[in-house]
């Protein structure tokens, strides 16, 4: 159950403690009463209070990069990818972290950051690999430059490098045994 789910609960549960006040309230003393009531209704107030601000311009959705709450207008950037054996990468990204360019770079930035070979990016692009990448925008041809997004090189080569590191530590625990 969410934050919102839970509140919403409360607030639900207190107007029915109100209602079934209000029945048994005229058997009780005015001044009880009063202060019974009063402390029933400010505890009302007080959560749907909270509640509007907690959901003042926010959705229920969060930015898996900031965690900040993106705001109802905005149309976040969904991103659901999985790379052979590891687990699915689920990412709900707010439009800050899609444009921030510190995390934008070029190919030639990003493959010797990376450890990739020269030209590893412009391949993959040009045989589709990149091509979902590409439809969410982290993936851009300007002009003579590929541009290439951080979460990219994270998501799809990071696990790649990974994987082929295993391999090599293999085939070397290999050649010792053999010896």
């Amino acid at each position: 159950m969410s934050i919102l789910e839970d509140m919403r609960k409360k607030i639900t549960n207190m107007e029915s403690t109100i209602e079934e006040y209000k029945t048994i309230s005229e058997k009780l003393p005015s001044e009880i009463n009063y202060v019974v009531q009063s402390l029933l209704n400010h505890e009302l107030n007080d959560l749907k209070f909270r509640l509007e601000r907690f959901t003042f311009l926010k959705s229920e959705k969060q930015c898996s990069q900031c965690n900040n709450w993106i705001k109802e207008n905005e149309d976040p950037t969904v991103l659901n990818y999985q790379y052979k054996t590891t687990k699915p990468v689920h990412m709900t990204l707010c439009n800050n972290c899609m444009s921030s360019m510190d995390k934008v770079m070029v190919t030639n930035e990003a493959e010797p950051k990376w450890g990739l070979r020269l030209g590893t990016i412009k391949q993959d692009r040009q045989l589709g690999k990149l091509k979902e990448f590409e439809d969410l925008g982290l993936v851009k041809l300007s002009g003579r430059y590929i541009k290439i997004h951080e979460i990219v090189m994270k998501t799809y080569y990071e696990p790649k490098l990974r994987e082929k590191e295993l391999r090599e530590i293999q085939r070397k625990d290999k050649s010792k045994s053999k010896k």
